[in-house]
């Protein structure tokens, strides 16, 4: 019988042809969680890592580890779409011109340079009230502006019958298939997106995710310290402000991070910070 946990953290292995929101819709139902959340959204088509978040550990989600994410993309030159992924309408297509490894490469270390990106129109980034996806879906075009990335490693690569390769790891909100668009761009090419798979975020890997018919079968959940953000640190409450810490007050503490989740009997009571004044501080109440 499938084991039933309606708390915990488990590592998803997202196929593709469902929204983020669907997947996490689907775990809550499968083991019967009151709430449920993820750390990060992926495209309806792309495909890997999530980790999510089950009952009280929802209120988590701040602390889970969100950077250096990693991904696998193929893509193709000769095609541009509204989207600039295979999946939006075809704008631009054409016999793409041949590449050299030379020019490819120069481009990719240009591409890896880059410290500021504009998300696309197909994107769930706010403005105006609204997401980006919901104004191009009335055809409205608005201005963005460039928004800070990183790129801590990239490659780009041949693969076969004129497909390509990128493997990524980036920071928080970079877009792949714009990586790629503006790939394009530094080439004098139309580039688009035909397939995505995250592969890992931080130190988790996607071969540690299971798939829906796993979960369903026996679910493995994953211990916080494994995914929390290595900004954080668990460190058991001391007994004598138990009562403090519960309440949010300022609290001293000894010898501990400046930035603390603090636990007691394995439960998470509150995350802490310690300020200019030499006092910890409640951030965020944890306690369910």
């Amino acid at each position: 019988m499938m084991q039933v946990m309606t708390s915990g953290i488990l590592l998803l292995n997202k196929p593709a042809g469902m929204t983020s929101f669907q997947a996490v819709s689907r775990i809550r139902r499968l083991l019967h969680a009151a709430k449920a959340g993820h750390t990060g959204t992926l495209d309806p088509e792309a495909t890997g890592l999530m980790i999510l978040l089950l009952g009280a550990n929802t209120k988590l989600a701040p602390f889970i580890m969100a950077d250096h994410k990693r991904y696998h993309a193929e893509f193709q030159f000769g095609i541009r779409t509204d989207t600039q992924d295979i999946f939006g309408t075809v704008l631009e297509k054409h016999e793409p011109r041949r590449i050299s490894k030379e020019e490819l490469d120069a481009a990719t270390t240009l591409l890896q340079r880059k410290s500021k990106q504009i998300p696309p129109m197909y994107s769930a980034v706010h403005m105006h009230g609204k997401k980006l996806y919901e104004l191009a879906r009335e055809g409205k075009e608005v201005e963005r502006k460039p928004r800070d990335i990183k790129i801590y490693a990239l490659s780009v690569y041949p693969l076969h019958e004129g497909r390509y390769g990128m493997d990524a790891e980036v920071s928080s909100g970079t877009y792949i298939r714009t990586l790629i668009y503006d790939l394009g761009i530094a080439l004098h090419e139309d580039a688009v997106m035909t397939s995505l798979c995250r592969t890992g975020i931080g130190a988790v890997s996607l071969q540690e995710a299971q798939t829906f018919a796993e979960i369903e079968k026996e679910p493995h959940f994953c211990p916080l310290k494994h995914v929390l953000d290595p900004l954080w640190h668990m460190e058991e409450a001391p007994l004598s402000q138990l009562g403090m810490i519960a309440n949010g007050m300022t609290v001293d503490l000894d010898g501990f991070s400046d930035h603390v989740l603090l636990m007691h009997e394995k439960q998470c009571l509150a995350a802490y910070e310690k300020r200019a004044d030499n006092h910890y501080h409640c951030v965020r109440g944890l306690r369910t």
